[in-house]
Order: structure tokens, then C-alpha cells, then sequence
């Protein structure tokens, strides 16, 4: 829609015609919030608090500044000749910090887009820190698809920061300038800010939880006939025994939710609990001047002679609540919820978690999408992912541009009308893009792709045009996903990769971390085995083991190990011992040392007897006697 259109629509709606269908859908819903609210079209300046309830505010978000600042200073240095500036609000729409170019910061101050102003939907009407609020989505607004009259002058494009664990607002990233300055770039960087200033948060909860845990394990034999449970300082459960959970559930109205706590002083905890829960006893735990979190202890429900702490029920920081497995029980960990659902990818690592929720937004806007990794991170299941939650009804279509022939990856790829060229299939090709057409297209290892091909896929890129070889030229619509291992910049530099088709690519840039570097391993290996054969096993000590390797192959070498492990292992549970016995980390082993190595296992196991270890492995005793016989393979 052109600016006149705009107005037109903005006028008719704010003289009482209450269509919205000329606007996009999430303006017109803030219009329609605007109206409910009587917010007044002529309001010329947001309401602006005094220094010291400034001062109060920023206090209250001295962590969330500290998470947001280095990327919003990073993202500043690039923004200080263009006319943008940049602002971190809190939940309630008030700005605490503002940096960027001088000239913009200056000419804000005239309607308030300063620090201490209030840019909520209900005081400023539809604007990118008050919509990025109310709908907790990443938003532009541009020009008069502003609420008020004078603001209209601006652009805007916000982000929200939204805790790892509980996805509760924290705050707002927002980029401000004249209507020259609108463009999706501005988008795609607000939600690069807040995405990392989400990781960072979430680095910071795994640390403090370890912290947690390291204390709770120190203390828990003190009440070992108890029934226990640890919440952190969000009060939300890290560790509990599974009668622990049934109390709670038992006391608390709202199915176990303590989020209560949050606006209750910390020092207060332990009386505030023991008088919402029958019988039970807090205590805090600090360190210093932190304040970590809580170990309730309620009384033992007996089960037996053991201990009900025996079989502890552990929630990750990430909100997931995974039972230890045993040797019947299986270990649900797919990425779910808000995320949408992928059957290929996990994702309660706190960083993968903050990926796939801007990847997720981008998505939705068909912004193309880079994936940066390592060999074997999941950087395809990543790009699936992306396709499952976009919305698109079209095909998920994955080109590998190492695997075609240099002279055919366009023909490949935009398709080829009959007769084209000599060898071509008769009646033409329509050309993989067309196929992803409605859907998504991932061009996967693109930093492998011949210049020659990279300036028709940025023709391509410009205005999504299929142009297929001796055919008619026809539009489609695609969103474009890419991947890859090499550093593109040091590509560039090398003029091996074109720096304009990086900046098409890289719209929204993301780096998967390596396998090693992930909280969510566990989960990763039953997801895996679950592949491999739904049936095995795995113990926890076993996982233990495999998580101290180094995995350079990330997730893709775990696969492979553990292809091996259920080969070995057949029927039987993979236990510490059949880890230790393959080495995952040593790549020289075979599998038949593995497999010498569990065949003599379960020789011992049956005391000698020939007959009995061959019908345990459903070989033939000749296999069990050579076996026997041989020396392992170096």
C-alpha cells in the first residue's frame, strides 16, 4: 500500500469507519485496541515520567539493560550516520535507554521518544514499542499506520524481550527514524538484538541454576526422608521429587504455579510459603548479595523403605519437565509449544530456543533467513523447522549447491523450457524454485556456490522472478532459507562470495551452536534413538559418558555413535560400560572392536558357557568361539 492509500485508510478509519481490511492485519488490530482505548488522534507527545521515577524504572531493569546494551552499542555504531536511533523500553512501554545519531535523538524529544516517555498502545496509540507490547510479536510501523497524527512522521520497528524460561515480556528493542529511513533491515535488526539479548539471559539462568544445584546437592541428605523441591529466584522449578509435584499440585489452586513469589520480596519467601502450603518449609538460598532461589521441603509421602528422593523429577531451565528414563520409560524432549513443533529438531537449549523464536518471526514476514554452523549441527532440521512454522502451504525444498554440476545448478534450479540445450528432458523442467513455490526453498552450503551462478540467484533474489533457460519468465512466491559453514565474510574478502547476495541472504542471520556447547544433550540422544530404532534404550549413566566426548561431528557424529551403540547393544540397554567400550571420541574404532568388545561382555556375564552367550546375541557359536580367539584391531 503507497503512502495516499495509507493516509485514506488511516482518515476513513479515525472518522468512524471501522474497516480495516486496506491496512496489514496487525495495524488494524492496534487501530481497533487504539479506538477501545480512546486514545486521542491528536495526542502530540507521549507522557513523560520524572527523573526519579526514571531512576526507579532502570533500577528495576538494571539486568535486562546489562543483556541488551552490548548489541544495541554494537548495532549504534553502524546506525550513527543514518538518521535511526535506537531504545530499550520495559514491559510497560516507558524508554530507559536511547543511543544512536544525534540529530534523530534530538528531534524525538519533541514528541517524547526519550528517555522517561511512555509508548504504550493506550497513551501513543499503534506504534512499534507499544504494538511490539500488546501483541508480544516483532512489528514495523511506518508513516500514518501510526495512531496519533504527529508521530506520523516517523518509522518504526520493534522487538520484544522475552525471558527463556517463561516467555514473560521483559522489555522492548525499538529503532526510530524519518520515514526515509523504513525498510525491513531495521526489522531484522531489533530482532537480532533482542534474540541475543534473550540468549545472553538465558546463559545467565543455566549458570545461576547450576549455582542452585551445586547448593541443593550439598544440602539434600539433610532431609533425605523428605520430599523436596528446588525453584529458582523466578520461582520456577528446577529440581523435584515426583511426590513433591503431587503436593504442590494438591495445595496450589492454579495447578503448581508459584509466580506469586515474583512480587513478593525475596526475604519474605519462606513465611509467604509456609503458609500457602500446608506443612511445608522454605529455605532461601543465597550466595553473597545473590539471591539464588529456594529448596521447599514438604512431608515424605511413603512409598517403601526407600527414599521418594530417589527418583528425582528435573525441570529444565527452559521449562521442560523430563523424567530421569529408566529401563521402561521413555524421554519425551521434541521443541514444542510457542515454538510450534518440529519431528527433526530439539530445541530447549536456551540459545537454540531464542533461534527458532526469531526464526519462527521471520518466517511469517518472508524475510530469507541465513543459518550459520558447523558441520552436523542441524542446520537442514533447523531450516524444516523454519519451513513447519512460516505458515506456508507450499513445498520445503532442499538444494545442495556443492552436489550439482557448476554448469547445471541453474538449469536445476529455474528450470528449462524443451530443447534449451543438448541432453535437456524432453517437454522442459520446471525448475526447483518453482517447486518451492508457496513453500520454502533452502539453498544449503551456499557458501560453496560458483560466482557464476551467484549473480542470477541475486537477479532472482531482487524480484523473485523464475527466468528458466528458453522459457517465459513467471513469479513466484518463496521464502529462502540458506546454510553454511564458511565464513562468508572472509568469502567476501577473498572475493569468492558476492557481498551483495550476502547482504540478500543475511536479512536475519543465525549461528546454531556446536553440539558441545548445548544444555539440551540428553534430550538429543533420545530424540536420535528414537530415530534409529524406537525400541532401545539408553541409561543415564551411559548419557553421561557420551556428553563428555568431544563431538568435533557434532549431532551428526552423535547419530552415527549411536548407530553403532544400538547395533551392538541390539536388545539390550546401552549402558556405561557398552559406551566405554566403543569410544565415540576415538574415530579409529571399528565396529567390530565393538562388537568383539559386548560379545565378551555377555561371556562373562553367563560364566563361560559358549551355548548361552551365542543364543543372548543370536549368533552361532563358531562367531562367539572366533571372537574369543581374536586380539582387537588397533
Amino acid at each position: 500500500m503507497d503512502e495516499r492509500e495509507l493516509r485514506g485508510a488511516w482518515e476513513r478509519f479515525v472518522c468512524g469507519d471501522d474497516t480495516i481490511a486496506a491496512v496489514r492485519p496487525a495495524v488494524g488490530l492496534s487501530w481497533q485496541r487504539c479506538k477501545k482505548y480512546n486514545v486521542e488522534v491528536a495526542c502530540r507527545s507521549a507522557p513523560l515520567v520524572s527523573e526519579a521515577e526514571l531512576y526507579r524504572r532502570r533500577s528495576n531493569k538494571i539486568s535486562l539493560a546489562g543483556f541488551a546494551r552490548p548489541a544495541m552499542e554494537y548495532a549504534a555504531q553502524a546506525l550513527s550516520e543514518s538518521y535511526t536511533m535506537l531504545n530499550l523500553t520495559d514491559e510497560h512501554g516507558f524508554i530507559l535507554e536511547t543511543i544512536g545519531d544525534h540529530r534523530t535523538i534530538d528531534a524525538g524529544r519533541k514528541v517524547h521518544l526519550e528517555d522517561g516517555g511512555c509508548w504504550s498502545e493506550r497513551d501513543m496509540g499503534t506504534n512499534g514499542i507499544g504494538t511490539a507490547s500488546a501483541t508480544r510479536q516483532p512489528v514495523q510501523i511506518h508513516a500514518a499506520e501510526h495512531f496519533c497524527q504527529d508521530v506520523q512522521s516517523w518509522t518504526c520497528a520493534a522487538a520484544p524481550v522475552l525471558h527463556p524460561v517463561d516467555r514473560e515480556l521483559l522489555g522492548v528493542i525499538n529503532i526510530s527514524g524519518p520515514p526515509k529511513t523504513f525498510g525491513s533491515q531495521n526489522l531484522a535488526l531489533v530482532m537480532s538484538i533482542a534474540a541475543h539479548a534473550e540468549a545472553l539471559i538465558g546463559q545467565s539462568v543455566k549458570v545461576d541454576h547450576d549455582r542452585l544445584l551445586g547448593v541443593f546437592n550439598d544440602r539434600r541428605r539433610t532431609w533425605a526422608n523428605y520430599d523436596m523441591m528446588l525453584i529458582d529466584r523466578r520461582a520456577a522449578i528446577v529440581h523435584a521429587s515426583s511426590n513433591a509435584l503431587r503436593n504442590l499440585a494438591d495445595q496450589e489452586p492454579n495447578g503448581g504455579d508459584l509466580s506469586f513469589l515474583r512480587s513478593i520480596p525475596f526475604r519474605d519467601w519462606e513465611a509467604r510459603l509456609a503458609a500457602h502450603l500446608t506443612n511445608a518449609r522454605a529455605v532461601l538460598i543465597n550466595e553473597g548479595d545473590c539471591e539464588l532461589g529456594a529448596i521447599i521441603v514438604f512431608p515424605s509421602r511413603k512409598q517403601g523403605p526407600a527414599s521418594t528422593d530417589a527418583k528425582i523429577r528435573r525441570t529444565t531451565f527452559l521449562g521442560s519437565s523430563e523424567r530421569e528414563p529408566g529401563r521402561n520409560e521413555k524421554h519425551p524432549n521434541t521443541a514444542t509449544g510457542e515454538l510450534g513443533s518440529s519431528a527433526g529438531f530439539v530445541a530447549s537449549d536456551a540459545r537454540v530456543k531464542a533461534i527458532c523464536s526469531q526464526v519462527s518471526s521471520a518466517a511469517r514476514m518472508r524475510m530469507p533467513i541465513l543459518i550459520r554452523g558447523q558441520t552436523g549441527t542441524g542446520k537442514e532440521e533447523l531450516a524444516r523447522f523454519i519451513h513447519e512454522t512460516s505458515g506456508r502451504d507450499g513445498a520445503f525444498v532442499p538444494v545442495n549447491c556443492t552436489a550439482l554440476p557448476e554448469t547445471l545448478i541453474e538449469a536445476e534450479l529455474f528450470g528449462y523450457a524443451d530443447g534449451a540445450f543438448t541432453g535437456a528432458r524432453k517437454g522442459g523442467a520446471a525448475g526447483l524454485a518453482r517447486e518451492a513455490d508457496g513453500g520454502t526453498l533452502f539453498l544449503d552450503e551456499i557458501g560453496d556456490m560458483p560466482l557464476s551462478l551467484q549473480s542470477v540467484l541475486l537477479r532472482f533474489l531482487d524480484d523473485f522472478t523464475v527466468r528458466p533457460l528458453g522459457g517465459k519468465p513467471s513469479k513466484v512466491d518463496i521464502l529462502v532459507a540458506s546454510a553454511t559453514n564458511v565464513d562468508l565474510q572472509a568469502a567476501v574478502a577473498a572475493k569468492r562470495f558476492r557481498s551483495d547476495l550476502l547482504y540478500r541472504l543475511n536479512t536475519l542471520d543465525v549461528v546454531l551452536p556446536s553440539l558441545s556447547e548445548r544444555t539440551d544433550f540428553e534430550e538429543i540422544v533420545w530424540h536420535q534413538l528414537r530415530k534409529i530404532r524406537p525400541a532401545s534404550e539408553i541409561t543415564s549413566g551411559a548419557v553421561a559418558a557420551l556428553v563428555k566426548q568431544a563431538w568435533p561431528g557434532n549431532v551428526r557424529e552423535l547419530r552415527a555413535v549411536l548407530s553403532r551403540l544400538v547395533l551392538v547393544a541390539g536388545e539390550d540397554l546401552i549402558d556405561e560400560a557398552l559406551v566405554a567400550g566403543l569410544q565415540p571420541n576415538q574415530t579409529h574404532i571399528s565396529l567390530r572392536n565393538s562388537q568383539r568388545a559386548r560379545l565378551r561382555a555377555v561371556h562373562a556375564e553367563t560364566g563361560g558357557n559358549i551355548s548361552e552367550t551365542a543364543r543372548r546375541l543370536n549368533v552361532c557359536r563358531n562367531t562367539v568361539y572366533r571372537a574369543l580367539n581374536e586380539q582387537s584391531e588397533d
